[in-house]
């Protein structure tokens, strides 16, 4: 039988398989051995075509395989999993070249510690931010400086989570209470120093950024896209006279400029100019004045030469398309009534009221709109009381009873 084999069976396609290699053919080889059912060649062969691609995603699964077939224990599986895990820690390092999960650095820090690679099992464990993993390994490996070290830095890491946890409930806070600017200051200052920190430690790879940044950054981030902003804001809000909410497009400051491209409010025509007309308080009269427009501005279809007082309301066209409507408000006191382009804003030109009396808003330095409450009426916003100029978001619901119907809701910015 045994000649046989040698002859007309596995041995002569050993015998193949050797004639192959020599001839270079390595795949031909590779298919003959697994003929022949000789697995330990075949893992053999595996990685000499591994070492000889250059292409490193082409070596992973011939290296991989070569583990696989390997018998358990033989040279050919020890070197074929020290190969692999080697490869695999190059590519997690090179971005550039691979994107390698966690899991597959994990498995190769387990193959590491398993065929007596400790130190190097330490690295690949540290890599996949596996702690307790890196420190089983430097035991193993007798690296008591490095694993002090590990333990002492895990305790500052650990008093800097708590840190940070404290921070994010003092953040939860401030965004309820109203203090929405000290809580997107403190969102950035802790992904600042996150990144200080990570700057700064030995975990710096593309595996061990600590996961929590992203919801940090992710908060920061809809936190200013929640902000609302001067000089355009939507409410919604209940008077003294209604018992529903109605939509009110306010418009701060103490001078509303209208143009196509600048300005408060802006309307898309090019028959407006960049900056075309501005409204604003003269003494104890509103009036308006064109800005030296292209196209001018028209009163019954003249061109209007200087200021002009708006008065119990007037009728307007810009560059002789755009009607425009000035008139003071029926609905909210104090303020005119702005009619241009489909919309009604409503401006007060000075301190901003809202149909909720004692309830004004103003602008912030930084532009952020802020709620000026007047008297001794206490608001509230997500059933905590508002800070003296809360800064607002878009969704706020005002009222000033806890659990009550809103008397005001900012709608958008």
């Amino acid at each position: 039988m045994a000649f046989y084999d040698r002859w007309f069976g596995k041995g002569r396609l050993a015998a193949q398989a050797r004639a192959a290699e020599l001839r270079g053919d390595l795949i031909k080889a590779t298919e003959l051995f697994g003929e022949a059912g000789d697995l330990a060649e075949v893992a053999r062969i595996l990685l000499l075509r591994g070492d000889g691609e250059a292409d490193p995603r082409a070596r992973l699964p011939l290296f991989t395989q070569a583990a696989k077939l390997a018998p358990e224990g033989t040279e050919a599986n020890k070197a074929a999993r020290l190969k692999r895990a080697d490869l695999l820690l190059a590519l997690a390092g090179d971005t550039a070249v691979s994107a390698v999960a966690r899991h597959e650095v994990t498995e190769a820090a387990k193959d590491l510690e398993a065929i007596g690679e400790p130190l190097k099992a330490a690295e690949a464990f540290a890599r996949a931010g596996d702690k307790e993993g890196e420190a089983r390994a430097l035991q193993a490996a007798g690296d008591v400086e490095r694993l002090e070290f590990l333990l002492s830095t895990e305790q500052y890491k650990e008093r800097i989570s708590r840190s940070r946890e404290e921070r994010t409930k003092d953040v939860d806070l401030m965004i309820g209470c109203g203090r929405r600017r000290e809580a997107l200051e403190a969102l950035d200052e802790l992904l600042l120093r996150s990144g200080s920190s990570r700057s700064e430690s030995l975990q710096s790879g593309p595996l061990g950024c600590p996961q929590d940044d992203a919801t940090v950054r992710e908060r920061a981030n809809g936190l200013r896209a929640r902000r609302v902003l001067a000089p355009i804001v939507a409410i919604e809000a209940r008077g003294a006279a209604s018992d529903e909410l109605e939509r009110y497009v306010l418009v701060t400051g103490d001078e509303v400029v209208i143009g196509r491209t600048d300005g408060a409010i802006k309307v898309p025509s090019n028959a407006v100019s960049r900056e075309h007309l501005r409204i604003a308080r003269e003494g104890e009269a509103i009036v308006v004045r064109d800005l030296q427009s292209r196209n001018g501005t028209q009163l019954r279809g003249i061109n209007l030469a200087g200021p002009i007082p708006v008065g119990d309301g007037i009728e307007l066209k810009l560059g002789k398309e755009v009607p425009l409507r000035i008139a003071p408000s029926k609905r909210l006191d104090g303020a005119i009534e702005i009619e241009v382009a489909g919309e009604r804003y409503y401006a007060c030109l000075g301190p901003t009221r809202t149909p909720v009396a004692g309830l004004d808003l103003a602008a912030g330095p930084d532009g952020w709109i802020e709620l000026v409450s007047r008297g001794t009426r206490a608001f509230t916003a997500t059933d905590l009381e508002l800070v003296p100029r809360a800064t607002l978001l878009v969704g706020d619901a005002i009222t000033t009873l806890r659990g009550s119907e809103p008397l005001l809701r900012i709608v958008s910015t």
